[in-house]
């Protein structure tokens, strides 16, 4: 069994280095099989130095530029192609922030939750018990408890609380299974709130998703947020009212 990472990265040379550090520290310590596939979505900063110099350094490190700035829903689409197309159906699939705030020593306890469970999803979740905000401000904060909320109140998907984190783990064949069904509308959403979307259609699709709990280390973000509030809560909106009509999966 062999562990993809993605990194979707737009403008992280502040941090993108220090995180690739700390995923080659759990590559060693637990002896894991990784790789890493860093999406480069356009940075006008060194992102794309740093890029070029843990690649040259790490053969399982390697990367792919976007041609401008895409944004994450398209970040994450070329992430899942790549992994669909380099990855069997035992493997798995972990995507993560690149900003560091995303801690990887959990990612041993993800996928033996994902593998000993036999599930579908696991989602590093804020608010499962044992999970903490280290520095986030209020209103983001107050925006990512309403995110929650409110997809509990639309969506009710399954032994999630957490519907926006986007550090999680993902079993290949499902993967593969909810792609080959839906096909180019996997992610039809244009922002963050992608990551709602996909865990929409999974819960539709009969997948088994559970949590494990995720200290976010805000802390040490050290790049501007690329969150844009009101455009992020009006793509929330617009999935509450396109819900009822997905089907599920065969």
């Amino acid at each position: 069994m062999k562990t993809l990472i993605g990194l979707p990265a737009y403008n992280e040379s502040p941090c993108i280095g220090k995180l690739l550090d700390r995923i080659n520290d759990v590559r060693d310590e637990f002896k894991l099989p990784l790789e890493v596939i860093v999406i480069n979505d356009g940075s006008t900063d060194d992102t794309e130095e740093y890029l070029k110099q843990y690649s040259n350094d790490y053969s399982y490190i390697s990367y792919i530029d976007h041609d401008g700035n895409k944004g994450l829903a398209q970040g994450m689409r070329t992430i899942i192609d790549y992994a669909l197309s380099h990855l069997e159906d035992e493997d798995v699939l972990v995507v993560m922030d690149a900003d560091n705030t995303h801690n990887p020593n959990i990612i041993p306890t993800m996928i033996n939750k994902l593998k000993k469970n036999h599930l579908d999803i696991v989602i590093a979740s804020r608010f499962k018990y044992g999970g903490e905000e280290k520095g986030l401000k209020l209103k983001r904060r107050i925006l990512s408890k309403g995110a929650s909320i409110f997809a509990n109140i639309f969506f009710g998907v399954k032994n999630v609380k957490d519907y926006s984190c986007g550090y999680r783990a993902y079993d290949i064949e499902f993967l593969r299974k909810l792609k080959d069904f839906y096909k180019d509308k996997l992610i039809e959403a244009k922002g963050f709130e992608c990551m709602i979307e996909l865990i929409i259609k999974a819960g539709k699709s009969g997948g088994r998703i559970e949590e494990s709990p995720l200290v976010l280390e805000y802390n040490l973000k050290e790049s501007p947020s690329k969150m844009k509030v009101v455009k992020t809560i009006n793509g929330y909106l617009k999935l509450g009212v396109k819900y009822n009509r997905l089907r599920k999966v065969k």
